[in-house]
């Protein structure tokens, strides 16, 4: 009898999963004071929970989502996943991401058919919707107007164009980036970390 209740006992222990900490990644992109949050978990996880300090909507259960923040400032976000085939435990398995929203005054789109959202990080990527092949300047200023670097000069192809900037050599800190077109110039501000 005690064989058979141990036996049973080890079946029963066995067929329980342990709760498990899965990785967890935040990305973001900054559009002035909007943000687009994307969750990512190799586990798999069934559920997501978001908290957004400062931002509208504060919390959110869904993987990838957008939140507006209605001042500059430097805002935390933390994310936890839970449950899915690994077991992934909410305690366990979170990640917290900073992201800074500066003044907006200075953002704008020419003619609405032209736009430029600059993703900052330690590697700047600008991404630019243009609605014609057209000739191009981009350059990184300092807040004074200072001339850094032409970024780019040339063609920029109809529809989406991404450019991932090297900053290996300057400072941290808000920096501007100018776009020069035909019929205007772009200028947004950058955070490199």
């Amino acid at each position: 009898m005690k064989k058979f209740f141990l036996i049973s006992a080890l079946i029963l222990f066995s067929g329980l999963t342990q709760a498990q900490i899965c990785p967890v990644v935040i990305t973001h992109v900054v559009n002035g004071n909007q943000v687009q949050y994307y969750g990512s978990c190799s586990s798999n996880p069934s559920g997501w929970s978001w908290f957004f300090n400062g931002g509208s909507p504060l919390t959110s259960s869904q993987q990838n989502t957008v939140v507006n923040y209605s001042a500059p400032g430097q805002y935390i976000t933390a994310l936890s996943v839970y449950g899915g085939p690994n077991s992934c435990s909410a305690s366990l398995s979170n990640k917290n991401d900073t992201v800074v929203i500066l003044p907006t005054g200075i953002d704008n789109n020419v003619a609405d058919v032209f736009s430029m959202t600059v993703i900052s990080s330690s590697h700047p990527t600008l991404e630019i919707i243009n609605n014609k092949m057209q000739k191009v300047k981009i350059t990184l200023q300092d807040l004074n107007g200072q001339l850094i670097e032409t970024v780019f000069e040339g063609e920029l192809n109809q529809g989406k164009n991404s450019l991932s900037m090297q900053t290996f050599n300057l400072p941290a800190g808000v920096y501007l980036i100018s776009l020069s077109k035909e019929d205007g110039v772009v200028s947004k501000r950058v955070l490199i970390q």
